[in-house]
């Protein structure tokens, strides 16, 4: 296989994943949050009134993760990420990553954790950390924290495991101890795709 050939096969592979294939805020695709983050391209820097609702804990944790779905690939262009976390550390106060993480609530850290995860998808090992721990904090039991966090999570199975892929969305999927707080419709995008995982568990 010509390196070529070899760039080709592994972007391929890459566009087809947990992170890059679940493209659910077209669930939300009339919200003007949503709507905003779509007309962004890469190297676009994010406008002050979608980072403020991004960092509002008020605003819906499920339609601030469809902005980041929204945003998607072009995160990294624009490092997105960098720019949330930045405008995070002077909302709260705090100088460091690990005092942020403390101050969050579960749902603005799982936004930041869906943030980073998406800024670079292939390494997602921080982003899962950030995540479990939004997890750890999710006393009211938002579907949405652990569905996301198991999005990440997916993404970690990718090269190991694809039954895990699998099971560890729809265990959340199918949890029905967890409030549900996102769109049906953004929920079946999701499964859509992690649904074809399914027959890798024999």
């Amino acid at each position: 296989m010509t390196l070529a050939a070899l760039m080709l096969w592994t972007a391929v592979m890459w566009a087809d994943s947990p992170l890059t294939s679940t493209n659910f805020s077209r669930a939300y695709a009339t919200h003007p949050m949503v709507e905003m983050a779509a007309e962004l391209e890469a190297g676009d820097f994010l406008p002050t009134k979608l980072l403020d609702f991004l960092a509002d804990k008020d605003s819906p944790v499920d339609e601030r993760m469809a902005v980041i779905n929204s945003i998607g690939w072009a995160f990294e262009g624009h490092d997105g990420y960098s720019q949330l976390g930045d405008y995070l550390m002077k909302r709260y106060k705090v100088k460091t990553i690990d005092k942020l993480v403390k101050k969050l609530d579960a749902k603005t850290l799982c936004v930041y954790a869906y943030a980073k995860a998406m800024s670079n998808y292939f390494e997602v090992s921080e982003a899962a950390r950030l995540a479990h721990e939004a997890v750890k904090k999710n006393k009211d039991n938002s579907f949405t924290v652990a569905f996301i966090a198991a999005l990440i999570d997916a993404q970690i199975y990718l090269d190991s495991d694809w039954c895990a892929v699998y099971n560890v969305v729809a265990d959340v999927a199918h949890d029905g101890s967890l409030k549900l707080d996102m769109e049906q419709g953004a929920i079946d995008i999701v499964m859509e795709y992690i649904n074809l995982y399914k027959e890798y568990c024999k």
